[in-house]
């Protein structure tokens, strides 16, 4: 009885002192080999219309693979918002890549959430975890602008198919109002899901 009350805090500092460390090893044997960082367009929650069926696909193609939506404000504002969730996405990247050192990313955006990701700036290190950004009605499609990974070699048609170096596929509905060289449809914008 003596040796177990002796034994007892001993037993009990071990276990609060090994307690982070199991939590470090229970994030650490929960991180997945993929993970898609989806950010929704403007006024969406969520993954929204585009990231919730793109979720379920390529955890289908891809056994395992986890799914983050980013939070961050969706207003019809184009300036401050954007900015802000670039560094959101940049910031939740960071952290996860510090958790889960192993994981590697797909980014997508629709619409407002395209734009955040032309904006997001990573380290070079952080870029070669993105194995691939995917974007949906994007609003800088024509225009030249920075991506989060790195290489990056533009598929502009990838319903058509395409190469293996190609790690960004910018999907644009015909007509699209905000992507489409002269488009008019908003119902082809929301036609992505």
């Amino acid at each position: 009885m003596f040796v177990q009350r002796l034994f007892a805090p001993f037993v009990l500092v071990a276990s609060v002192l090994g307690a982070p460390a199991a939590v470090d090893l229970e994030a650490r044997q929960s991180c997945s080999s993929l993970k898609l960082v989806h950010v929704a367009g403007t006024t969406e929650i969520g993954l929204g219309i585009v990231g919730t069926p793109l979720s379920v696909a390529l955890a289908s193609a891809i056994p395992g693979t986890t799914t983050q939506s980013i939070t961050y404000d969706t207003s019809a504002e184009y300036a401050v918002t954007v900015a802000a969730g670039a560094a959101i996405v940049a910031s939740y990247i960071s952290t996860q890549s510090a958790l889960c050192p192993n994981q590697r990313y797909v980014l997508s955006g629709y619409s407002k959430g395209a734009l955040v990701l032309h904006s997001t700036t990573l380290s070079s290190s952080l870029k070669a975890k993105v194995r691939a950004v995917l974007v949906f009605g994007d609003p800088a499609r024509n225009i030249n602008q920075p991506w989060p990974i790195n290489s990056p070699s533009v598929d502009l048609a990838p319903r058509d198919g395409s190469s293996s170096s190609q790690n960004i596929a910018s999907f644009c509905n015909f007509s699209d109002l905000f992507c489409y060289p002269l488009g008019v449809s908003l119902p082809a914008h929301l036609a992505y899901a």
